[in-house]
């Protein structure tokens, strides 16, 4: 099953580079980064809604929703924020060192994450391996980016 997992996340993975190419080229033919987000947006919006109406998912509680702790409300805010810094940058980095830099983000963000169990996440200390990994991953976003 893990490895299945594993197998979907990849192919998940995929997916972020053609949504940064569709969305650069939708603020090009907008000639707004802000309206091209929107889009992007109200669209994914749509589409879940439609999803979650055709597997004819139940609402949440109100209860479930008003007792969130305000920082899980921040996650649609981060997603628009990521939306918008790649199809601004997109263009301007190239698919390959754009999702290089942006896997470079990741593995900071992930490591400090999982070495303290931040929002959620089981803790997984910083080891060497971990560290060796990363730092390899790292050296590979530089090699993209330089040549």
């Amino acid at each position: 099953m893990y490895l299945w997992h594993c197998i979907l996340a990849v192919l998940a993975g995929t997916l972020i580079p053609l949504q940064a190419g569709l969305n650069a080229a939708m603020r090009a033919q907008l000639h707004s980064p802000y309206y091209a987000t929107l889009i992007s947006v109200v669209v994914s919006t749509l589409s879940l809604s439609l999803l979650c109406l055709i597997a004819r998912l139940p609402l949440p509680t109100i209860t479930a929703v008003t007792q969130a702790p305000w920082w899980l409300w921040t996650g649609g805010i981060v997603g628009v924020i990521y939306l918008f810094m790649s199809l601004m940058l997109a263009p301007k980095l190239g698919a390959m060192t754009l999702i290089a830099s942006i896997i470079g983000g990741q593995l900071l963000c992930s490591l400090l994450l999982d070495q303290f169990g931040l929002i959620g996440f089981v803790v997984h200390p910083i080891n060497a391996g971990r560290l060796i990994g990363a730092m390899l991953l790292f050296a590979g976003v530089v090699l993209i980016q330089r040549y």
